[in-house]
């Protein structure tokens, strides 16, 4: 197993910078990817597994999820670890690693709650697809998604303890900037139109 940290951001580099300090530390051996969305942003480079990718215009949460996905598989690794730019994950490396190689590859990892830390394989990837696009910038992506998993007889999606940020700041994105959210209610729509109700409530199955 090859593990790679992904990390998409546009505007708040004061919370990663503080994260990424930290993964250097608990995290010696994981090579990191930034997706950077954000305009000037002082983005904390000292640490030399990391590198990040500093894109003109935001492409929003699934593009940059699919670019962190697209880059990984296509250099090797087998899986990525998704998190939020304003969580901390502060495990063990070890326990890390020990607890994605007890699930099989074909397994969708992902922490109680919300998706702000979720393991995704070259696995579950090439079964299930790359996250719609056109929920954009962000919200239903994941909901998406795992309508996708749940309707693919060949993975699985398992909720795991440990990947629960040891902090948690929520939506601290959209606290900065409410215009990231203007599309809530055209991808809400989105989904219900996709799947035929809101989340929880589909009626179309395939």
């Amino acid at each position: 197993m090859k593990l790679l940290i992904g990390i998409p951001t546009i505007n708040r580099a004061d919370l990663l910078n503080g994260a990424l300090e930290k993964y250097h530390q608990c995290y010696p051996n994981l090579d990191i990817i930034v997706v950077d969305n954000g305009v000037n942003q002082n983005i904390d480079t000292r640490n030399p597994k990391l590198r990040v990718l500093v894109q003109t215009s935001n492409l929003g949460v699934a593009a940059s999820w699919n670019l962190i996905l697209r880059t990984a598989f296509n250099e090797g690794y087998t899986h990525v670890l998704m998190l939020n730019d304003d969580i901390e994950l502060i495990r063990d490396e070890s326990d890390l690693m020990a607890c994605i190689k007890s699930y099989a590859p074909n397994t969708f990892l992902v922490q109680l709650g919300t998706w702000c830390s979720f393991v995704l394989s070259k696995k579950v990837y090439d079964e299930v697809g790359a996250f719609d696009e056109q929920f954009y910038p962000a919200y239903f992506e994941d909901n998406d998604y795992a309508m996708r998993i749940k309707l693919n007889q060949n993975v699985d999606i398992q909720w795991e303890q440990l990947l629960c940020p040891t902090l948690y700041r929520n939506s601290m994105t959209i606290q900065k900037d409410k215009s990231l959210n203007q599309n809530f209610t055209n991808n809400r729509a989105k989904y219900i139109s996709k799947w035929g109700g809101e989340p929880g409530k589909e009626t179309f199955h395939g």
